[in-house]
């Protein structure tokens, strides 16, 4: 099985919004369709944001677009500059458990280190010991002396007339 990360053009956009939509309804996330696109608009046309991929298996000859990833990029003091967050990484209910994130995390670590990041996080339910374990067995540290905290904040619109 050959397993690869394929950045998404314009005709496979639809295909990408279709898995984020399956991992929102799968982790019972509320989702604003209209602000994902926007979201989704977004990185995809900035880069230095961060990256998305594709999941693409060639089984059997054929090949699948299995599940995505989505890195975004912020910076830290404490690694020394950019640092990227798994936002998503989600793989269809029948692709998981046959090794496909094991052959894809040294991809996006190659990937995002063309890119100059310094270090890689990620969210995990506290709950989901599987997942845990498996990011665990890929060198990813639990910082158990944190807990991730989230504000929603409405951004102003920036006037057209200011210049950067």
């Amino acid at each position: 099985m050959n397993i690869s990360l394929v950045a998404p053009s314009s005709s496979s956009v639809d295909v990408l919004m279709k898995l984020i939509e399956e991992l929102f309804a799968y982790e019972a996330l509320p989702q604003k369709i209209e602000q994902t696109n926007h979201a989704v608009n977004q990185l995809l046309n900035n880069p230095e944001l961060g990256q998305a991929w594709l999941i693409e298996v060639e089984h059997e000859g054929e090949k699948i677009i299995a599940g995505h990833i989505i890195v975004s990029y912020s910076f830290s003091l404490e690694h020394g500059g950019r640092v990227g967050l798994i936002d998503q990484f989600y793989l269809k209910p029948d692709w998981r458990q046959q090794g496909i994130g094991t052959e894809l995390i040294p991809q996006i670590e190659h990937q995002i280190a063309q890119s100059g990041i310094h270090a890689l996080s990620l969210e995990v339910n506290i709950g989901n010991a599987g997942a845990r374990s498996f990011y665990e067995r890929h060198d990813f540290v639990p910082r158990r002396q944190f807990c991730m905290m989230t504000k929603v904040i409405t951004p102003s619109e920036v006037p057209l007339n200011i210049a950067s």
